[in-house]
């Protein structure tokens, strides 16, 4: 079996509404999708949610954004992918980091395209090459994006009267204004929701962080913060000086982050983004670095389109260890909505059926590959090169 083509498509999503995070900068929802077909006609597929203002601690991680992506693939990945075996993924993953450093968004929708090859051939699910399914329902966390607290209360009682009991509050920062958003959650849904902040690095220091997050345990009873502060020394002063446990997210993208995370102790929980791995096979390695040092994880995708969130749910389902809920899309079709808050970020997608949804879980793909097809005609109604 050889590689014989590669198709790039860029689309924009409708969005549900206005989401954002601390450091956002563009939309959600512009992606770019891969479609790399074999000499044999089986297609494989890839999603890359590609952010350009999303990156790692310091620096340490750069953005990429869908036209990045596309010339990646056309001047760069194309000339080693074209004639290749897809069913050998590894060495070409091996061979584009020697190409070209970073960009593991791009990677990891390549790897993606290439593992639902693999697994469309062999007529299996794609999470059989990741070892098998440990769980075939996936818990959902929903993501709810900066508001005031008015608005930010109101969308968490749609997401609860939804059946999702896990909500990731984003917040900006402010250590009055993230308490009393926080506060206004808590007093709209009631005890039996779990609620933990995300501040995506925004306190200035470990001391600001550890108070804030004192006060919103005692006030709000939050479960856990994701990403307070910026640095791995401080992330550690943090997960030392607060009881609730301590997500790592941009401070952690490879399993060589994972284990200085361990090592100096600067994380309770370990989230994994396959994306931001280069892919779901070195997911794989960061889980077992996380579980083998006793560390709960969690996936927590880039709130991708239907693609990119199958590959999120085969990831979830492999993982071994203690695995949270997932923030990660419940993908919505038009017409077809299985929640009305919950999940959702945008309108429609581009594949033919959404994932089943039932009492806070998505239901994991069982057919080949990752268990997805496109649809021709949103494709054409969202694509945008």
């Amino acid at each position: 079996m050889k590689i014989e083509s590669l198709e790039t498509i860029i689309i924009e999503l409708p969005g549900r509404s206005s989401y954002g995070w601390r450091s956002l900068e563009v939309p959600i929802g512009r992606y770019v999708i891969l479609k790399v077909t074999t000499d044999t006609g089986i297609t494989g597929l890839g999603e890359a949610p590609a952010i350009l203002s999303w990156g790692g601690e310091h620096g340490r991680y750069f953005g990429e954004d869908p036209h990045i992506v596309c010339y990646l693939i056309d001047e760069i990945f194309k000339p080693l992918l074209i004639g290749a075996d897809p069913r050998s993924p590894r060495p070409l993953l091996t061979r584009m980091d020697e190409i070209a450093r970073g960009f593991p968004y791009t990677k990891a929708m390549i790897e993606s395209a290439l593992l639902d090859i693999v697994a469309r051939d062999a007529n299996m699910p794609v999470y059989q090459l990741l070892g098998g399914a440990i769980r075939k329902e996936i818990p959902i966390c929903h993501s709810l994006g900066l508001a005031e607290p008015a608005a930010a209360a109101a969308e968490a009682e749609q997401v609860a009267a939804d059946g999702l009991k896990w909500i990731q509050i984003k917040v900006g920062g402010d250590p009055a204004k993230d308490l009393e958003v926080v506060c206004a959650i808590r007093q709209a849904v009631g005890d039996d929701i779990n609620l933990y902040p995300d501040v995506n690095r925004g306190y200035r220091s470990a001391k600001i962080a550890i108070a804030t997050v004192r006060a919103m345990q005692d006030e709000a009873n939050i479960c856990a913060i994701e990403q307070p502060v910026e640095g791995i020394e401080a992330m550690a002063a943090v997960a030392a000086g607060v009881d609730v446990p301590v997500i790592v997210d941009e401070g952690c993208w490879s399993p060589q982050d994972t284990i200085e995370v361990v090592n100096r102790k600067s994380a309770d929980i370990v989230s994994i983004y396959y994306t931001k791995a280069s892919g779901l096979l070195r997911s794989m390695e960061i889980a077992a670095i996380a579980t083998a040092a006793g560390l709960p994880i969690n996936v927590n995708g880039s709130l991708e389109a239907g693609v990119g969130n199958a590959a999120n749910l085969h990831l979830a389902a492999a993982l071994d260890g203690t695995v949270m809920p997932a923030v990660i899309t419940i993908n919505t079709l038009k017409g077809r909505e299985q929640t009305k808050v919950g999940g959702v970020f945008y309108t429609d997608d581009i594949i033919t059926e959404p994932f089943a949804y039932a009492d806070g879980c998505l239901s994991l793909p069982d057919g080949p590959g990752l268990g997805v097809e496109l649809d021709p005609d949103k494709i054409e109604k969202y694509r945008t090169a």
